[in-house]
């Protein structure tokens, strides 16, 4: 099995690499114009303190999506290369169960979700520092959350395509599924913001703009964030566990 998790973690080397790279070069841009707002060519503009909070507020949001996204994004077509090159085949031959084949799949890309989600709070911690603002355990929340939910998807990618095979056939399945799914999410979406505005013209009929929607939505979205911080964990385990049993039973259907 420790040959399976090496095989893995070498096919994925040069997606990895280059994502690590992309990261570096953005937090490393980013922390300089943080910077630069107080100690260089931005400090002393007017609005920048606002524009400074404004940034970090949305910019690490960037640099997660980098981190989770990039880490595992070279290890999402390692199952279509084998089939590809009959290594699916051969597999079938090695004296090892399909529950070690499996599980070295869900190690390999557990082990690159985890590394990227440490990736993403970092970026976070450096962005606090550079722009000289206090971290928010809002901001690790959020990146809990996102690892958490798109974790699932990547756990759930593993045994589709053991029987899909291809990646354009996977995600051609996948989008059919899910657009109904975000089809209701924007409208739910579009309902809520609707209601922010509204709420805010009769609560704060001085804020002009967004502020006043904010300002209503704001306790809705901590609340239901705090939430969500104590359920999608439980979500993101249980869907391991059946993307597991699932990818056991394709794996002994034999297809290559």
């Amino acid at each position: 099995m420790k040959g399976l998790i090496y095989r893995e973690f070498y096919l994925s080397r040069k997606p990895f690499i280059m994502m690590l790279l992309v990261y570096v070069i953005f937090v490393g841009m980013l922390s300089l114009v943080f910077i630069s707002t107080y100690a260089g060519n931005l400090a002393g503009t007017e609005g920048v303190e606002e524009m400074r909070s404004s940034m970090y507020s949305q910019m690490y949001i960037y640099a997660g999506l980098i981190a989770i996204v990039g880490t595992v994004y070279g290890h999402n077509d390692i199952i279509e290369k084998d089939y590809q090159s009959h290594w699916q085949l051969y597999s079938y031959t090695i004296p090892i169960s399909e529950k070690k084949v499996a599980a070295s799949k869900f190690i390999v890309r557990g082990t690159f979700l985890i590394l990227g989600m440490v990736l993403a709070f970092l970026a976070d911690i450096i962005f606090s520092a550079a722009a000289k603002l206090p971290m928010s355990m809002g901001h690790f929340k959020n990146i809990l959350i996102a690892g958490m939910l798109y974790g699932a998807v990547c756990f759930l990618d593993i045994p589709s395509m053991l029987r899909f095979r291809t990646q354009a056939k996977n995600a051609a399945i996948g989008l059919a599924i899910a657009a109904p799914l975000f089809a209701a999410l924007g409208y739910g979406t579009f309902k809520v913001i609707k209601f922010g505005y509204a709420e805010a013209k009769r609560l704060y009929p001085d804020l002009e703009g967004d502020a006043g929607m904010r300002k209503v939505l704001m306790p809705y979205i901590v609340k239901y964030r705090d939430m969500a911080v104590w359920i999608a964990p439980i979500v993101f385990v249980l869907t391991v566990l059946l993307m597991y049993i699932w990818a056991v039973k394709e794996l002994k259907r034999r297809r290559y």
